[in-house]
């Protein structure tokens, strides 16, 4: 069949909204066409592709057959018009700025037909929102916890936890000591930080602009010579390391973070050679190639650096500045499904051969973040496909963890807080996300026993949490929330409940008293269930409930 044959079969797909199928028609297309002897045919196609990735909300692959498409015709006023439209769903407004004012230079200056004249006043409206984006970029302070840091010098989690741990080094005495946060939060920070320096070593102002294309430089596996001097390129994997180890030790540690990570950023895409402008479907099948052709020390580089750039930008745009959560979780899906289609690949090759980036702690830690993001992106945008992703992924997540679990561990020694990490706080983030879907789910249906159901999840995402981590404490407080609201609950079971918050938030202040949680009045609220606490007891007293009453928090 003909490219064009297949052109109007995509086409006749599209306009019953079948974007899935049209996409594959237009696939079939492309392979059957002729670039060098059409190119501008082919540049419909990729335009048409594109269009139906956005619609499947698939922004990534989307920017890829766009640019593909603009590159094959630079005159092709769509295609610029679906790169700035995929653009701005990845939150790049710089460039969708430049794409929108490309697709209407590539329209007609004259005697525009009424669907130009459409097309120009849909373009000038893109050009219009990027351009005010723009500015709201940079005219907004980076949200963070730079400003607390720079209060809170020497009084953070990390430094909470270091003090802890030098006593718990000496003797430790009990299992609460060793599953203590201060090992999650303080193993964090020293990644974390590890990534921070490297990025402090790196002197490359008076070669930015020869970074791009650097070339004749020798290099190992964390450091790179140029102009007789070395520079350092794992930078990026600490601090992925770190933010997966426990997100709470994102911070800035001087004004020059953002501009120190994006040389630190151009040196290592120098040095090896990531993905870094193709979508997800691109990458899959380009590493595969590379790794047919180069091998497994020429791949392994570039797919960790690929993934780990993606971490970084979610991580970027939904907690540091523009609190993109839909970014964020456009960015942390399609690492998900970069990995897990090539580590299915790859099953049987050796794990120190495709990297870490395939191991089940490294994808537990990109689903902890991923069903976090789904969780912030559903409370400023609800919409059940996302409660409904939310539950997919919160049920996977505690599958997966729970099989692992069950296989016979390595006998080499681990610090304290790696099991946590990336087994139990994972699975304890999920459990909470599920406590979370039913809770929405209740409030739109006002059913009591989705609430029950909401209570039981939060207090299992409570006790995977050390006593004195605050997570522990909080998520307590949102069980006992449901727990009110189910109206099924005893007395006993809420006094039980609130006896364990009493307990456990002083522990937990210890080490969390200035934290992100903490800003927003965690301590506060603690202490109002004490309060409570005392008024249901003073009630049993008077004979008001017995142990046995179910209780709801209007009747106090």
């Amino acid at each position: 069949m003909s490219s064009n044959d297949l052109k109007s079969q995509g086409n006749a797909l599209f306009s019953a909204k079948k974007f899935k199928e049209a996409g594959k028609k237009y696939t079939e297309a492309i392979e059957a066409g002729d670039e060098a002897a059409d190119p501008k045919g082919l540049a419909v196609l990729y335009a048409n592709r594109a269009a139906c990735r956005l619609s499947l909300k698939r922004p990534m692959d989307a920017k890829t057959d766009a640019k593909k498409a603009t590159q094959l015709d630079p005159t092709y006023a769509k295609a610029f018009a679906r790169l700035a439209t995929s653009q701005d769903a990845l939150g790049i407004y710089s460039d969708s700025k430049e794409s929108w004012q490309r697709a209407l230079d590539a329209l007609p200056k004259f005697d525009l037909t009424p669907a130009e004249e459409t097309q120009k006043a849909q373009y000038q409206a893109g050009l219009t929102a990027a351009t005010a984006e723009v500015g709201k970029i940079k005219n907004t302070p980076i949200v963070g916890t730079h400003a607390i840091m720079v209060q809170g010098q020497g009084r953070m989690p990390w430094d909470h936890a270091a003090a802890i741990l030098s006593r718990l080094r000496v003797a430790p005495t009990n299992i609460d000591q060793l599953q203590s946060s201060a090992w999650v939060i303080h193993a964090a920070y020293e990644e974390f930080m590890g990534g921070v320096s490297k990025m402090n070593e790196l002197h490359i102002d008076p070669i930015t602009d020869q970074m791009r294309g650097i070339s004749g430089v020798r290099s190992c596996c964390t450091y790179i010579e140029f102009s007789n001097l070395t520079y350092p390129t794992q930078a990026i994997v600490d601090l992925t390391n770190g933010i997966m180890r426990d997100s709470r030790v994102i911070h800035f540690t001087d004004n020059e973070f953002i501009s120190k990570y994006n040389k630190q950023m151009m040196l290592e895409v120098s040095v090896h050679k990531p993905w870094t402008e193709a979508g997800p479907e691109v990458v899959i099948r380009e590493a595969l190639a590379r790794q047919r052709d180069q091998g497994w020390n020429s791949v392994r580089p570039s797919i960790s650096c690929t993934v780990r750039a993606w971490i970084m930008r979610a991580v970027m745009d939904a907690g540091l500045r523009q609190r993109r959560h839909d970014v964020a979780v456009e960015f942390l899906k399609r690492t998900l499904d970069v990995l897990r289609s090539l580590r299915e690949t790859w099953i049987l090759v050796p794990a120190l051969d495709r990297g870490v980036v395939f191991d089940k702690t490294f994808l537990f830690g990109i689903q902890h973040l991923y069903i976090d993001s789904l969780m912030k992106f559903y409370t400023s945008n609800p919409s059940p496909e996302i409660l409904e992703d939310l539950d997919k992924e919160s049920d996977l997540l505690i599958r997966e963890v729970d099989e692992e679990l069950r296989q016979p561990r390595s006998q080499e020694p681990v610090d304290p807080g790696f099991i946590s990490s990336f087994y139990i706080y994972p699975r304890g983030q999920a459990y909470a996300m599920k406590g979370f879907s039913y809770n929405k789910r209740a409030g739109l249906k006002r059913d009591r026993e989705l609430s029950r159901k909401a209570a039981m999840e939060y207090l299992k995402a409570a006790d995977s949490f050390p006593q004195d981590d605050e997570y522990h404490s909080w998520f307590l407080n949102v069980a006992l929330g449901n727990m009110f609201q189910a109206r099924s609950f005893t007395l006993r079971e809420l006094l039980d409940v609130m006896k364990r918050i009493r307990l456990s938030a002083p522990k937990a202040k210890d080490i969390w008293e200035h934290s992100s949680l903490s800003a927003s009045g965690l301590w506060g609220i603690l202490e109002g269930v004490g309060d409570q606490e005392k008024q249901l007891r003073d009630m049993l007293v008077q004979g008001t409930f017995t142990m046995d009453s179910c209780v709801a928090a209007e009747g106090l």
